[in-house]
């Protein structure tokens, strides 16, 4: 585009070329303008040159803005993309939430070691047990037809039984399954129930058949269910290969109904009924028809010091009898008490000791006579005077290498007209180590002693020989894996 200074300069040169055509000049003076015109030509042409530069630049101005508005366009569009996106994520949470304040409990199940939640309720479940297969060798006598040591099977010293050793036996038996539930509740709090069960029975065939160990709910510190009786303390029962475990502790499991107080510096106070069982028997003349008219009662105090352990546990049963005649009924209120200790000694070892004692506490001993009282001519109830006691060490050689040393003692005053065995005493001896290669598995040996005294000399009927005594020892191997 031509401008007006251009159109200025080209209308002076047009009228001095004119002038010059009809008016003579001197030489110097057209020499000039013919230089002023040369100089404006070259203006013209810089001119013309510098508005070709301006239109180019604004051709690449205008490439420039159509770019720009096309780009913002475009993050226009992915604007309302990330929009949409967003609005969808926060619906998306907003139902999480929802759900998670429908069912708060879930969540908090799942973080429970070992429990897995069940999809739509309150509820975790955990899986475990173990098992576990027992070898053993009777190397002198015998004491029992089974992998568990039983030392009221020992046969009397110098009887045809007792020549007899060397038994060998494999069992998987002792191998259990635990099944456990937790459920959070906002009237209850944590419910738990447990069902528990292993083979340490056989079946009229002779074949393994599941037995129940446990079965039980908890809420509120009450129980309901089958469980450890609350005349026992687990926590001072030495830890042995063998499943039976030494002679002279209390260890019963049975249906009960159990309270639990949680008492300052982390006591704890259970008292229970639990199921009745007439576990006398019946001398000559005399016929066991006993009642179970009452329930066991039992209450047991323990505390976790930082030296260690400490329970106390009382018991109190009526024992009763009625043949359903006149004058041939009887019945006995029996007793038992019970102390635990356990006191950590160096590193992870520790010493254990319980003690045991009434006269009623027959079938509450793990091994005993199993025998509460002896009825006498239908109408009298005698308590057999029972004490017991149990002392454990456990030594960590290393982290996964352990030894536990146990004694076991029951003692046994029987009146006077009872037809069983005269058992007044046993004692049990168990010595083991055991290695753990990983945390679930256990690989040990352990020597076993069992003696039996009896009250009276008895006659064998095969030798002839009369003894009151009698000895066994085992040797036995053990492999675990627990889940």
């Amino acid at each position: 585009m031509i401008t007006k200074k251009t159109q200025m300069i080209s209308a002076i040169a047009l009228g001095v070329g004119l002038a010059m055509s009809a008016v003579p000049a001197h030489a110097d003076e057209i020499s000039d303008l013919k230089a002023l015109v040369k100089e404006l030509k070259n203006q013209v042409v810089e001119e013309r040159s510098q508005i070709k530069d301006l239109k180019t630049q604004i051709n690449d101005l205008s490439t420039q803005v159509t770019s720009q508005r096309k780009q913002v366009s475009d993050q226009g569009a992915q604007v309302q993309t990330q929009g949409a996106v967003l609005h969808q994520v926060a619906q998306q949470q907003q139902v999480i939430e929802q759900k998670q304040a429908a069912a708060p409990a879930l969540a908090a199940n799942a973080a429970n070691p070992g429990y897995f939640a069940v999809p739509g309720t309150n509820t975790s479940v955990k899986i475990g047990g173990y098992v576990k297969l027992d070898m053993t060798d009777d190397v002198s006598s015998s004491a029992g037809s089974s992998v568990k040591f039983d030392p009221t099977s020992i046969p009397l010293d110098h009887s045809a039984a007792a020549n007899r050793s060397g038994q060998v036996r494999f069992s998987a038996q002792e191998s259990r399954l635990t099944f456990q539930t937790l459920t959070k509740t906002n009237s209850l709090g944590d419910v738990e129930s447990v069902l528990q069960g292993d083979f340490e029975k056989s079946g009229s065939n002779g074949g393994d058949v599941f037995r129940l160990r446990k079965a039980y709910v908890s809420a509120l510190g009450i129980t309901a269910g089958q469980d450890w009786s609350t005349f026992t303390d687990n926590d001072t029962e030495p830890e042995t290969l063998d499943f039976n475990g030494p002679v002279g502790w209390a260890a019963t499991r049975q249906p009960l109904l159990r309270y639990t107080a949680k008492l300052p510096a982390g006591a704890s106070l259970d008292m229970s009924m639990e199921s009745p069982s007439g576990d006398f028997t019946a001398a000559r003349n005399s016929t066991d028809n006993h009642l179970d008219k009452a329930p066991d009662i039992a209450a047991r105090y323990s505390i976790n010091p930082s030296w260690g352990h400490f329970a106390v546990a009382g018991l109190g049963r009526y024992l009763s009898n009625d043949a359903g005649v006149p004058n041939q009924n009887a019945s006995k209120l029996v007793y038992g008490v019970l102390a635990g200790v356990g006191v950590k000694t160096f590193g992870k070892d520790q010493l254990l000791f319980q003690t045991v004692e009434g006269n009623g506490v027959g079938r509450y001993l793990e091994q005993g006579l199993g025998n509460s009282a002896v009825l006498v001519n239908n109408n009298s109830i005698k308590p057999i005077n029972t004490w017991g006691g149990v002392v454990g060490y456990t030594h960590y050689w290393t982290d996964v290498v352990r030894s536990t040393a146990a004694y076991g003692y029951g003692h046994f005053g029987t009146p006077a007209g009872d037809t069983a065995l005269p058992i007044k005493e046993l004692q049990s001896v168990h010595a083991n180590l055991i290695w753990s290669p990983i945390s679930s598995t256990d690989i040990g040996v352990e020597y076993i002693y069992g003696y039996i005294g009896l009250s009276s000399p008895q006659t064998d009927s095969v030798t002839g020989t009369k003894t009151s005594s009698g000895a066994a020892s085992r040797i036995q191997g053990s492999v675990k894996y627990a889940f």
